[in-house]
C-alpha cells in the first residue's frame, strides 16, 4: 500500500503546469517523505522567502519587500488549486478561500459606490455615469417641448430682395435643374465652377483693376457658395427655399434667373471670347448648343433654349461659363418675335 506522501506526489503530477512549478519551488511539508527533516529539505526559493504570498521584511536591511506572487497570480493559483482539491498544499495568503469568505462575512456583499458615505474609486466613466444619466433623463423629458417649438413655425423665412439667391450664387437656373435628368451632376459642376470663379487669385485675373464704380465686381464667399450648394442639393431644403422664393415681389423673386444672366447685365465678367450663336454646334438630341473650351472640355460651354429666353430681355447677349474652369464665353444672338 502506498504512503500518503507518495499519493500526494502522484496527485501533484496531474496538476496544471503553473501549480506544478509552484509546488516544486515551494513544496509543503506534508508531501515530503516520512522522516525527512523539513528545515534541511527546503529549496533555495523557500530559504529566500518562506511564504511567497506575504510581504517579507529583510533581516539585514529591515526593509519590507513585496510578495513574490502578485495578488492576481495568487488568485489564479488558489482558483486552480481549489478546482483540483489541493488548496491545502498552498501557503497562507490574502487570496485564500478562508480569507475571502471571512471578508464577505465581515463586510457583506457591498456594491462599490452605493453605500452611505462611499465613493466610486474606479474609472472616469464610473464616476461620471450618474450625472450623465441625469442629464440624459432631463433631455428626454424636455424633448416634447423642443419638438413643439421646432414645429411651431412652418412658414418659410422671407428672403431679402437685396441678397442674391442660391441659384444666382451658383450661376444656374431653376429650370436647368428641373429639366435635367441628373441635377446632382449639374450642381456639383456649378459648385466647383463657383469656387473657381470666386477664388481671390482667379478673380484678380478675371476682373481687371481698372473696373469702374459703374461696373462693380460681384464676388461670393466660400460660406455663401457652400450654403447655396447644401440647400439646393438637399431635396427638403430646396423645396422650402423654392417656396420662400415665391414670397418675394414679382420683380425680384424669379428663381429661374441665373446668376450668369444678372451678372452679365452688370458687365461684371470679362469674357475670353465672343462668338455668334450660328457659329456654335447644336446637339439635336439634348437640344443644347455647345463649344469646346481650352481647358480641355469639349463641351465646356453648354446652354439651351431656356438660357436664351432668360437673356432675351437684354440686347441679344448671353454670357456662358465653362463647366470645368473659370473662362467665359459671350454669345450674340437675335431675338425674332413670332407674328400673330
Amino acid at each position: 500500500m502506498s504512503s500518503p506522501a507518495s499519493s500526494l506526489v502522484a496527485l501533484a503530477k496531474t496538476l496544471p503546469q503553473p501549480l506544478q512549478r509552484f509546488l516544486a519551488r515551494y513544496p509543503p511539508a506534508s508531501i515530503l517523505p516520512a522522516g525527512t527533516d523539513a528545515a534541511a529539505a527546503k529549496t533555495g526559493y523557500q530559504q529566500d522567502r518562506p511564504n511567497p504570498f506575504l510581504y517579507y521584511k529583510h533581516p539585514v536591511t529591515g526593509k519590507w519587500n513585496d510578495p513574490v506572487y502578485s495578488l492576481r497570480r495568487q488568485a489564479e493559483l488558489v482558483k486552480m488549486a481549489r478546482e483540483h482539491g489541493v488548496e491545502e498544499l498552498l501557503p497562507e495568503g490574502p487570496k485564500a478561500t478562508v480569507n475571502t469568505l471571512g471578508k464577505r462575512v465581515e463586510h457583506g456583499l457591498r456594491v462599490r459606490g452605493t453605500g452611505v458615505g462611499q465613493k466610486v474609486k474606479g474609472h472616469a466613466f464610473e464616476r461620471q455615469l450618474y450625472n450623465k444619466i441625469a442629464k440624459r433623463r432631463e433631455a428626454m423629458l424636455a424633448m416634447p417641448k423642443l419638438i413643439t417649438e421646432w414645429k411651431k413655425d412652418k412658414t418659410p423665412t422671407l428672403i431679402s430682395m437685396s441678397l442674391p439667391t442660391y441659384y444666382e450664387i451658383l450661376g444656374i437656373s431653376k429650370a436647368m435643374l428641373s429639366n435635367n435628368d441628373n441635377p446632382a451632376h449639374i450642381l456639383k459642376r456649378a459648385y466647383r465652377r463657383a469656387l473657381l470663379q470666386n477664388h481671390p487669385d482667379k478673380a484678380a485675373a478675371t476682373f481687371p483693376s481698372s473696373s469702374t464704380p459703374t461696373t462693380p465686381t460681384t464676388l461670393f464667399t466660400i460660406d455663401q457658395i457652400s450654403t447655396a450648394y447644401k440647400h439646393l442639393s438637399t431635396p427638403s431644403l430646396k423645396a422650402a427655399y423654392d417656396k420662400a422664393l415665391l414670397l418675394r415681389p414679382p420683380s425680384h423673386h424669379d428663381p429661374c434667373v441665373s446668376g450668369i444672366g444678372q451678372l452679365a447685365r452688370k458687365g461684371s465678367f470679362q469674357t475670353a471670347e465672343t462668338v455668334d450663336l450660328d457659329d456654335l454646334a447644336f446637339d439635336e438630341t439634348a437640344a443644347k448648343w455647345f463649344r469646346g473650351c481650352r481647358c480641355g472640355n469639349e463641351r465646356g460651354f453648354l446652354f439651351g433654349e431656356e438660357d436664351l429666353e432668360e437673356a432675351a430681355d437684354d440686347v441679344g447677349e448671353l454670357l456662358v461659363g465653362c463647366q470645368d474652369c473659370s473662362l467665359w464665353l459671350k454669345v450674340f444672338f437675335t431675338v425674332v418675335e413670332e407674328e400673330e
